[in-house]
Parts: structure tokens; C-alpha cells; sequence
């Protein structure tokens, strides 16, 4: 008869991503690992297999449960400008959130690209084009709507906000405030949409 796990593997896997998420691949031990987890490094090995194997299945449980976020504002906007407006939020409520490390995981481990392995820097990239598809997936919807006019250039458009999202998640973790973030939602939605 097979044991049954005495543990929540959701809730285990949840604080290695805000371990990763805070440290960075790279500055996070096994050791760490373990007392976050609540688990010996027997049971991690077992469940989640080795250090780069319990990235991966953290790095994926961000993307099902943090970043989904963003596309669910995408989507759930009344307007384009609102759209973008929405998706940039997020990066506020992500890294002011007192629950979460700050920054993007995503993005944070991107700029450490050097410590992953082929397979984790697909999962990085694929999710940064994914969003950004779904802000162009967003805006040519608005043009069948015709919401936006049709010469609007959607894909610099996501380009523009997807740097953008890189960039104030950046700014955000050297200091700048939630104010100067939402200033520069505020100015670029408007330029990018030329109203």
C-alpha cells in the first residue's frame, strides 16, 4: 500500500517560490529550503526532486497563481486604456504587497539568467511573451470592437508596456514609490494610446 503524503504540497511549494522569489535562485540553500519548507531534504528530493527541478515546479505554481493575475486584469477591463492601465497596476500591487518579497519572480530571475539551466530560461521567457501576446491578443480585440482605431500598432504597443513592466519592477525594488509608479501608468497609457 502507498504512503500518503503527511504534508500540503501546495503550501510547501508556495513558500520555496517566496524563497526563490526573495533570494534568487542562486543565494537559495538547500538548507533554507528545508526550514521553510518544513521538510527534510529526503522529502524534498522525493516529492519535488532536486534544487533545479523544485525551481521549475515553483517558478510554474508563480505563474499559475501570481502572474495569472495579470492577464485576469487584462481581460476582466472595460477599455483598452483601462487594459493597460490595469496590467501595469500590477506590478504595484505585486511589489507592494506586504505578503510578497517585491518584484516579479519572473523578471528577477531573468536578470540571473546566467544561474539557470536551458529548460528554466524557456519557462522565463515563455512567460514574459505570453503576456505580452495577451496585451496584443487585448488590443486587437479592441479594434474589431472598434475601440481603438485599426492603424493602432498593437504589437509596439504590448512591447512598450511589457519593457515597461520590466522596467518599473526594477524601479520598484531600488526604491521608487507606488506615486512615481502610478505618475508613469498614467503618462504612458496616454502616449502609447495617443490620446
Amino acid at each position: 500500500m502507498a504512503r500518503t503524503k503527511s504534508f500540503d504540497e501546495d503550501k510547501a511549494l508556495e513558500q520555496a517560490m517566496l524563497l526563490f522569489w526573495k533570494k534568487g535562485y542562486s543565494a537559495t540553500s538547500m538548507k533554507e529550503l528545508e526550514h521553510v519548507m518544513g521538510l527534510t531534504i529526503t522529502s524534498i528530493y522525493n516529492a519535488y526532486g532536486n534544487k533545479r527541478a523544485l525551481f521549475e515546479k515553483a517558478l510554474n505554481y508563480y505563474l499559475q497563481h501570481i502572474l495569472v493575475r495579470f492577464i485576469e486584469s487584462l481581460d476582466s477591463a472595460d477599455s483598452p486604456e483601462n487594459a493597460l492601465k490595469s496590467v501595469l497596476m500590477e506590478v504595484i500591487h505585486l511589489h507592494f504587497n506586504p505578503s510578497h518579497p517585491g518584484g516579479c519572480l519572473v523578471i528577477l530571475s531573468i536578470l540571473e539568467s546566467e544561474q539557470h539551466d536551458e529548460q528554466s530560461k524557456n519557462i522565463l521567457s515563455s512567460a514574459l511573451n505570453l503576456l505580452r501576446d495577451r496585451i496584443i491578443q487585448r488590443l486587437e480585440k479592441d479594434k474589431e470592437n472598434g475601440e481603438i482605431t485599426l492603424e493602432t500598432d498593437s504589437q509596439s504597443i504590448a512591447n512598450h508596456v511589457t519593457a515597461l513592466i520590466t522596467g518599473m519592477t526594477t524601479m520598484a525594488r531600488a526604491g521608487f514609490s507606488q506615486k512615481d509608479l502610478e505618475n508613469l501608468i498614467e503618462d504612458s497609457v496616454v502616449k502609447l494610446l495617443n490620446k
